[in-house]
């Protein structure tokens, strides 16, 4: 059994109420982080094998997720990946110390953050909030676009210019944390400009593109955070050992092909909200290039 402190009263006033499907095969431990979560206003639904949660997510529609890896019917990876396609959620994962290559594989599959076991309910209860707040968040007043090249503005570190480019505000560099979730979301949150680009808005310290058709795609931590690297890196392009650096938190290793996914799944999304004119491609024995 995990041990996991109790929070003595709520953090602050409850938030609109969101329902949370917790799923943990741990029936004492689910009951303790239900416990934590009704004193925060928050309603819950638990599952505790990977069967009842997909019923459930079907089922009850969740905002939000936090989800154990380890459970009696597989991993929950496959789960993971299932739930950020299926719509606006927010998902938190769970695993224990030794499990890092999990915890990675489920921010690559769509995952926004992660708990190391033992975890305290406060930390969860706060990052659920911060996760929740976001998924709420409403979008900034639109950047207005002159002409094609007359209204280009162009950031410190000399992206160049081209036409249907707009930028809010220069970027500033910022040191990253060494974790695989806390760089992802620092190197996003780290740039606070807006980008619009071909009529697409792309806002990754938002955590979000709001495509010509004026629909939000939310964006994960990891696709933030490289959405963010392609956007201010000269050229629009970074290498694989750098993005693997920079947003993934780790050395880029052979066998390890999780930048790719992170660069494929950015590219469906940029794709879908471009209406095809935004796209990211693949540049051999180098990495990736940001193209419009």
């Amino acid at each position: 059994m995990v041990a996991i402190p109790l929070v003595a009263a709520p953090l602050g006033p409850p938030l609109a109420q969101s329902l949370v499907l917790v799923l943990e095969d741990d029936a004492a431990v689910a009951a303790t982080i239900c416990s934590a979560l009704a004193r925060e206003g928050w309603a819950t639904v638990t599952a505790g094998s990977l069967a009842e949660a997909r019923k459930r997510l079907h089922e009850d529609h969740p905002r939000l997720i936090v989800a154990d890896l380890g459970l009696p019917d597989g991993n929950g990876i496959a789960f993971v990946r299932e739930a950020a396609a299926s719509g606006d959620l927010g998902i938190i994962v769970v695993s224990g110390r030794g499990e890092e290559v999990d915890r990675i594989i489920g921010l690559e599959v769509g995952a926004d953050d992660y708990l190391t076991k033992p975890f305290s309910l406060r930390e969860m209860v706060a990052r659920l909030r911060a996760l929740n707040r976001r998924l709420d968040a409403t979008s900034p007043r639109p950047l207005p676009l002159a002409a094609p090249q007359a209204s280009l503005l162009e950031p410190a570190g000399g992206l160049p210019q081209r036409p249907g480019y707009a930028l809010e505000a220069p970027p500033a560099a910022r040191a990253l944390p060494s974790g695989a979730a806390e760089a992802a979301m620092a190197l996003a949150v780290a740039e606070p400009s807006s980008w619009c680009i071909e009529g697409t808005r792309l806002q990754p310290s938002r955590f979000l593109m709001i495509g010509v058709d004026g629909k939000e795609i939310r964006l994960t931590g990891g696709e933030a955070g490289l959405l963010t690297l392609l956007l201010t890196e000269p050229e629009n392009m970074a290498d694989r050992e750098l993005i693997s650096r920079r947003v993934l938190g780790r050395r880029l290793l052979p066998e390890q092909r999780g930048v790719d996914q992170l660069a494929s799944n950015l590219r469906h999304k940029l794709l879908a909200a471009s209406a095809g004119r935004i796209t990211i491609t693949a540049l051999r024995g180098k990495g990736y290039r940001l193209v419009w």
